[in-house]
C-alpha cells in the first residue's frame, strides 16, 4: 500500500509521553486503547533526557515492571524536537498501581525530572478494521508519518465510511506492504480527531511513487463512485497536520505494542 494515499485523509499529532508516572496504567492491557504522552524537553537537554530515560528503563526492568511503551522522536512538523511514547492502556489498571510505584516515581524525578518542560497526555483507540495494521507485537518501523485530521462536526460517520472504502481499495491494489494504523481520539485530545500512522523503512520511502487515491478508488469501484468517496473524504475534513517520527528502540520498553 502506498504511504501517501491513506495518509492524506487521517491523523493526530503524536505527543511525547512520560514513561514513569504512567507505568502503573499500562500493565496487562488487552484493549485497543493506547496512551500517548508528548514530552517537551527543556532547551539543550534532549541528550540528557534520552540518557535519563534509558537509566529509568533499566531501573524499571530491574523491578520486573511489565510496562510496554514504544518511544519516538519527532523529526519534523509542529512537534519537532519532542519525544513521543505510545503504550497500551486499560482504565481498570489505574485502580491497582504496583507496590513499587512510589520508588519508580522517585527514580523518574532523579533521572529525567530536571529536563522535562511539559507533558501532554491523551488516549486514543486503535480502529483495527481501518488502515493496514501490522501483525500483533511486531517491531515498529524505523520512521512514521503521522497525519492529524480534525473532522467537521457531525461528519465523522461519513468520513469513516469513506475511509473504509478507501482502505478496501488500497488493500486490493497492494495488500500488506505498508503498515498503516488508524486511531480515534478518546480522551485528552480533540473529540473529532482521527490519526493515521504510516510506517516507512527509510526517509526515502516517503517519496515512493504509487497510484493516487482516486486511481485506487476508481479501479475498485468505478469512476462515478470513486469521485463520490473521494469527495466525502475531502469535504468532511476541517484541518490537517503532519509529523515525521523516528523510532527510538533504546528508549522503548518491550517494544512491539501498538506501533
Amino acid at each position: 500500500m502506498r504511504s501517501r494515499k491513506l495518509l492524506q485523509c487521517v491523523a493526530l499529532p503524536l505527543a511525547a509521553m512520560c514513561l514513569a508516572p504512567l507505568a502503573c496504567l499500562a500493565q496487562g492491557s488487552q484493549s485497543n486503547t493506547y496512551g500517548v504522552a508528548v514530552v517537551t524537553v527543556k532547551p539543550g537537554t534532549a541528550a540528557k533526557f534520552e540518557q535519563g530515560t534509558k537509566e529509568l528503563i533499566a531501573y524499571e526492568r530491574s523491578h520486573g515492571d511489565a510496562v510496554n511503551a514504544d518511544a519516538f522522536r519527532v523529526l519534523d512538523g509542529p512537534n519537532a524536537g519532542k519525544f513521543a511514547f505510545l503504550f497500551p492502556f486499560r482504565w481498570a489498571d489505574a485502580d491497582h498501581p504496583p507496590s513499587y510505584q512510589a520508588d519508580v516515581n522517585r527514580e523518574r524525578d532523579k533521572d529525567t525530572g530536571a529536563y522535562v518542560a511539559s507533558v501532554q497526555l491523551s488516549f486514543v483507540d486503535l480502529l483495527p478494521n481501518l488502515g493496514n495494521p501490522p501483525p500483533a507485537n511486531s517491531t515498529p518501523m524505523k520512521y512514521y508519518g503521522l497525519y492529524h485530521f480534525t473532522i467537521k462536526p457531525g461528519m465523522m460517520g461519513d468520513y469513516l465510511a469513506a475511509l473504509r472504502q478507501l482502505t478496501a481499495a488500497e488493500l486490493k491494489d497492494n495488500p500488506g506492504s505498508t503498515p498503516i494504523l488508524v486511531y480515534a481520539d478518546r480522551s485528552g485530545g480533540d473529540a473529532d480527531a482521527i490519526t493515521v500512522a504510516v510506517g516507512h523503512p527509510s526517509l526515502a520511502d516517503f517519496a515512493r511513487p504509487g497510484k493516487s487515491q482516486l486511481e485506487a478508488l476508481a479501479e475498485a469501484y468505478g469512476d462515478a463512485q470513486a469521485v463520490a468517496i473521494y469527495r466525502a473524504l475531502r469535504t468532511s475534513v476541517a484541518s490537517v497536520g503532519t509529523d515525521i517520527l523516528v523510532y527510538q528502540p533504546d528508549m522503548s520498553i518491550s517494544s512491539g505494542q501498538g506501533q
